[in-house]
C-alpha cells in the first residue's frame, strides 16, 4: 500500500471536526469534563440538562471550558454543519464552510470560508465563541490560539474511528451548544435504525459474507477497518478487503492487490466525480474480478458515508441493501 497525502476531494468530505469556545462564565468546581468513552456505547459526555460551564477535550490532550451555550458559531465542517442543523442549532451559525450542502440552508448560507486554506484574520473578525474546525489544515489550531480564539480539536483518524464515534461526536457537539437533549433523541432514533439493519444481518456466517472494495477516488484510496467509513462493512458483517490498512485509516491500494483480492461487491463513492460502474468494467484486468463480473458494482453519495454526521446512517442503509438485497427488499 501506498500512503501519500489524501486528496483534497476526499479529505472535503471525511472533514472532522473540532468545537472552539471561549472560557466565558469561568471554571470552578461546578464544572464538568467530558471524557471519550472507550465502549460501544454512547456514554453522555454530560448530563442532558446543559449544565454549564463543562470542559471539553481536545485531541492534542488541551481542554477548553464553556461558560455558556454558545451564540457565534462557526463550523468548518460540512459533517458538523449537518449537526448542527439536526440539532436545532444552526441559528446560531455565523460562518459555514464552503463545502458544506447540506441541508439547504448551509448550501446557501451567506457568509462561507474555506476550511483548507483558512484564514484566521476572516475569522477572527466574526468573533465566535466556538468554531468548529475541519482538520488542522495550515496549522489553525494553533493559529486561533495564539489570537485567543479558542478551538477544540477532534482528529478524525484518532477520534472518530467508528460509526459509534461519530454517535459521539453528535452528543459532543450538542453538549457544546446546549442541545444535548436534542443530541440524545437523534442518537436514540439513528441507533434505532442501525439496529433494524444490523438485526437482518445477524446469520450471516464469515463464509458467506461478501468481500468488498470500498473505491474513494480513482488512484485507489479506499477505508480500512480503522476508519469510520469502513466501520460500515464491519456492522454489516462485510469482508473489506483493506482489512486494518496496516494501521492507517484511509490507506492507497494499488490495482493488482485489488484484482488479486477479487472482492465480490465494489462501492464507488467517487461516481459523484465521473467514476462509473462502466469506467470501472473497462479497467485493465478487472474483468476477471467477481464484482465487475456480477454486476456488483454500486454507487453511493460521498456526501452521506464520507462525513461524520447523522446521515452516515442513510450510507448504512443504502450500503446494507447493495450487499444483501433479499434481506433488504
Amino acid at each position: 500500500m501506498n500512503r501519500k497525502p489524501l486528496p483534497l476531494i476526499f479529505l472535503a468530505f471525511i472533514a472532522t471536526f473540532a468545537l472552539a469556545m471561549s472560557a466565558c462564565g469561568g471554571g470552578g468546581s461546578s464544572s464538568k469534563t467530558a471524557t471519550p468513552s472507550t465502549s460501544g456505547d454512547i456514554t453522555p459526555l454530560v448530563s442532558s440538562n446543559d449544565t454549564f460551564p463543562v470542559q471539553l477535550p481536545r485531541s492534542d490532550g488541551k481542554t477548553v471550558s464553556l461558560g455558556a451555550a454558545p451564540k457565534h458559531l462557526v463550523s468548518l465542517s460540512p459533517g458538523a454543519t449537518e449537526i448542527i442543523y439536526a440539532l436545532g442549532a444552526d441559528g446560531d451559525l455565523a460562518a459555514v464552510d464552503k463545502d458544506a450542502d447540506y441541508p439547504d440552508g448551509a448550501k446557501n448560507f451567506a457568509t462561507k470560508l474555506d476550511a483548507f486554506q483558512p484564514n484566521v484574520e476572516s475569522i477572527v473578525a466574526l468573533q465566535p465563541d466556538l468554531v468548529i474546525v475541519a482538520t488542522d489544515a495550515n496549522g489553525i489550531v494553533a493559529a486561533l490560539d495564539r489570537v485567543n480564539v479558542p478551538v477544540l480539536f477532534s482528529d478524525i483518524n484518532t477520534d472518530v474511528r467508528t460509526v459509534t464515534d461519530v454517535m459521539r461526536q453528535i452528543k459532543l457537539i450538542g453538549t457544546a451548544t446546549g442541545k444535548s437533549a436534542n443530541a440524545d433523541g437523534l442518537i436514540g432514533d439513528l441507533r434505532g435504525r442501525i439496529s433494524a439493519v444490523t438485526s437482518k444481518v445477524q446469520d450471516v456466517s464469515p463464509s458467506d459474507a461478501p468481500s468488498v472494495y470500498h473505491e474513494l477516488d480513482d488512484t485507489y484510496y479506499t477505508a480500512s477497518s480503522g476508519s469510520f467509513v469502513g466501520d460500515i462493512y464491519r456492522l454489516l458483517k462485510a469482508q473489506n478487503i483493506a482489512g486494518d490498512g496496516g494501521g492507517v485509516a484511509y490507506p492507497q491500494l494499488t490495482q493488482e492487490a485489488i484484482i488479486a483480492a477479487n472482492p465480490q461487491a465494489i462501492i464507488l463513492a467517487d461516481e459523484a466525480f465521473g467514476t462509473t460502474p462502466e469506467s470501472v468494467k473497462a479497467r485493465p484486468g478487472w474483468s476477471n474480478i467477481d464484482a465487475v463480473k456480477n454486476g456488483k458494482i454500486f454507487g453511493v453519495d460521498p456526501n452521506i458515508i464520507s462525513r461524520p454526521g447523522p446521515r452516515i446512517v442513510d450510507a448504512l442503509e443504502q450500503v446494507a441493501k447493495d450487499l444483501y438485497p433479499e434481506k433488504f427488499s
